[in-house]
């Protein structure tokens, strides 16, 4: 005999868990660090490496150019012992885009939604650009159009390319 179970709390007590993870001062289960202009953020690889193919690339390593098991081995070693440095966004921003990765949740406004692109960008949070690239195109406007429009261009972002597209015909 046989019988198949499915627990109906796992996820939500998954995420909850994962959740409570990024507010745990005792870094007990912590085992990467991720510098950010001065700040030290404790984090965990494996939610970094899940949600981010950027980390993903940075602490697991491909062992497939390497020529032998040990290389790959002390590759794997080097990544889990080296801190990351991120230069290109602020502490503040990552520790948006880091509540966002553990969480699923970011409250974006005016003041945070570019820098939060860039930084979605640069980590290859694909969920995260679009949430952003939704915010800019529903806040489009005749005095936002050219900012937004350079930011699609520079960022190849199509959908707020062609939203800045169009609003520029219509008042054309």
């Amino acid at each position: 005999m046989s019988l198949r179970i499915k627990s109906t709390t796992h996820s939500d007590e998954l995420v909850a868990g994962v959740a409570k993870l990024l507010s745990d001062t005792t870094r007990r289960h912590t085992d990467v660090q991720i510098k950010v202009g001065g700040k030290v953020f404790h984090s965990h690889k494996l939610i970094l490496a899940l949600k981010s193919p950027y980390f993903d690339q940075k602490l697991f390593p491909s062992s497939s150019s390497s020529s032998s098991s040990s290389a790959a081995a002390a590759a794997a070693a080097a990544a889990s012992n080296k801190q990351i440095v991120l230069n290109d966004i602020t502490a503040d921003v990552f520790e948006k885009v880091l509540e966002f990765m553990y969480t699923g949740e970011m409250q974006l406004s005016d003041r945070n939604v570019e820098h939060i692109l860039r930084a979605a960008d640069l980590m290859q949070l694909t969920e995260l650009i679009t949430f952003c690239v939704g915010y800019l195109t529903d806040s489009l406007s005749s005095a936002t159009c050219p900012r937004y429009w350079k930011l699609a261009e520079e960022m190849n972002l199509a959908t707020l390319a062609s939203a800045c597209r169009r609003l520029s015909v219509k008042q054309s």
